[in-house]
């Protein structure tokens, strides 16, 4: 073997102390017993072994929005947050919406990403080609691009759709976005995906009738993501700091509660991560940088009880891999050998000024977390240990296994040991 990992991983809802074989990049065995590899990394007290994490809604900017973050910073940003893929959302400047610019976008992935990803493409009245999953605004956001005929530009996609689910004609009469203006919009995309039966994904979905919605209908082939910035603040903390503007916006206490009250039901957690800078905030920009707090976010919450460690893998590993149709992640043997080390133990303050993120601010600084990324590992090679990120870029992008496969929150089998 090319690597052992030894020390406490977390399998099929249980915690194991042993080894994990690493070959080629794949990850070969999950054994009790002793392994021997060319090199050995060992967890030490108080550590867990995690799969490395997948992020469905990133936005890395680049092109003529280079100031605000790059792949290369974006990433790097990842790998610092225990984020091993990406994907990259295609609403940039300018957006990826025909064959040119996705060309473009592939090149500059090839030679600057630090991690895995997945490139989208933007979908408004525009032809699709080929890529690793679609985007539609149902209502403006970031870069002003909505489509007018949601049914029409979802019919037309090849592939999985991720949707930012807000109404453009309620938006026009409630610019603040109330609740009612998610909830419509979802409304509208279920009515869609069930007519169509194409998978759909709903992006951060931040209120109790928009979770009702998706939850009581039972499709499955529609999923849904909660960010970590729904889940952690509200409307109170936007009021005291206007940097927190985002869309969907910040929401009542009673909505963030609810989230938690359903987080079994919750497939996927992803950080729509948006580097607007301290002068884009000034100027009103709505998004919120979060690739290097969400999973020391949820490590913390983990560690206060609200919610298992094993959700965290389901949520942002095995739960993503099924639902995008990614073949070459998750968590088993045979998958890419992706790895995160976790140190529960450790506290520490988050300071924005630590990070990779271009942003150049946090929503969470001086907050005090409980739980650390303190390696992570890419197809088998160390690529961040203790902050500082390792080495070359040398992220791939994922290998799609075709279309989404299986139900929402399914039961995911694994080889086991």
């Amino acid at each position: 073997m090319d690597m052992v990992i030894v020390g406490k991983f977390l399998l099929n809802e249980r915690i194991f102390d042993g080894y994990i074989g690493i070959q080629d990049g794949k990850i070969s065995k999950f054994s009790l017993r002793k392994l021997k590899g060319d090199s050995e990394v060992r967890v030490g007290r108080g550590q867990m072994i995690l799969p490395g994490l997948i992020d469905v809604h990133v936005h890395l900017r680049d092109f003529e929005e280079y100031k605000k973050e790059t792949v290369e910073s974006g990433t790097k940003a990842a790998l610092h947050g225990g984020v091993t893929t990406v994907f990259d959302m295609p609403n940039t400047k300018p957006p990826i919406m025909d064959k040119k610019t996705l060309r473009m976008r592939k090149f500059l992935f090839r030679k600057k990403s630090y991690a895995d990803y997945a490139l989208g493409f933007l979908l408004a009245g525009n032809e699709p080609v080929q890529a690793d999953f679609y985007k539609i605004f149902m209502g403006a956001s970031t870069g002003g691009i909505y489509s007018k005929n949601f049914e029409e530009d979802f019919r037309k996609a090849p592939g999985i759709v991720s949707v930012h689910a807000e109404d453009h004609e309620l938006i026009q009469k409630y610019p603040e976005r109330p609740p009612i203006v998610e909830v419509t919009a979802i409304r509208k995309a279920l009515s869609a995906a069930e007519k169509l039966k194409k998978p759909l994904h709903i992006c951060h979905v931040s209120t109790k009738g928009g979770l009702h919605e998706i939850l009581s209908k039972k499709l499955p082939w529609v999923s849904f993501e909660v960010t970590p910035h729904h889940l952690f603040l509200t409307e109170k903390d936007y009021e005291r700091n206007k940097f927190l503007k985002v869309y969907p916006p910040l929401r009542s206490e009673e909505e963030r509660r609810y989230l938690w009250s359903r987080i079994k039901d919750i497939p996927i957690i992803a950080s729509d991560h948006a580097p607007h800078t301290p002068e884009d905030k000034e100027a009103g920009s709505a998004g919120l940088p979060g690739l290097e707090t969400e999973v020391h976010l949820l490590l913390n919450a983990a560690s206060k009880g609200l919610i298992s460690l094993w959700d965290i893998v389901k949520k942002m590993s095995i739960n993503p891999a099924r639902i995008f149709g990614i073949k070459n992640k998750g968590w088993g043997e045979g998958k890419d050998a992706d790895i995160i080390i976790v140190d529960m133990k450790r506290e520490w303050t988050v300071k924005a000024e630590n990070f990779y993120t271009k942003a150049g601010w946090t929503p969470y600084e001086g907050w005090r977390l409980k739980g650390k990324v303190i390696m992570t590992i890419l197809r088998g090679e160390i690529v961040m240990e203790e902050d500082e990120v390792i080495g070359k870029p040398r992220g791939e992008r994922i290998v799609r296994a075709g279309s989404a496969e299986g139900s929402v929150g399914s039961r995911e089998e694994h080889q086991g040991i």
